[in-house]
């Protein structure tokens, strides 16, 4: 587990909070959010926590490598086999080996992406989301 810190910007009634949080500290597989200073998580409120709250929160990180490698490596090798699968189709079947390896790359990557849906879907039907474990600061500047 991971802890990181901050700001919650709202809460619901079904026990979730949105925290805005630096970066650094995020994991998500495949995070949007990348490049951003901030980012918003949805955690579970366990400590029922208020808007404007500056409180710690868990992260489960089990799921990092795994993680790195579905999103990144996977598609990345999809799409060079299908350029070499499709170059040598191309190739043997008459055709313009160039175009049918990018063709193929294509298809490589629409696959990878096929992946990274499925690995998503996984991971949601898991425990993987953030939890607020503690309130640090009970009232925040952005309270007042």
């Amino acid at each position: 587990m991971r802890t990181g810190t901050g700001i919650v910007e709202s809460t619901d009634e079904n026990g979730f909070a949105k925290v805005r949080m630096n970066r650094n500290n995020l994991y998500t597989p495949c995070s949007a959010s990348m490049g951003q200073d901030n980012a918003l998580i949805d955690a579970v409120n366990t400590a029922c926590a208020c808007k404007g709250q500056y409180v710690k929160f868990t992260i489960p990180d089990q799921y990092m490598a795994v993680g790195g490698i579905v999103c990144f490596g996977v598609p990345l090798l999809l799409v060079i086999i299908g350029g070499i699968a499709g170059y040598w189709l191309g190739s043997t079947q008459g055709y313009r080996p160039e175009l049918t390896a990018f063709a193929g790359m294509i298809a490589g990557g629409l696959a990878g992406a096929g992946v990274m849906k499925k690995y998503e879907k996984i991971l949601n039907t898991r425990s993987t989301k953030a939890e607020i474990i503690d309130i640090v600061v009970e009232k925040t500047m952005e309270m007042e």
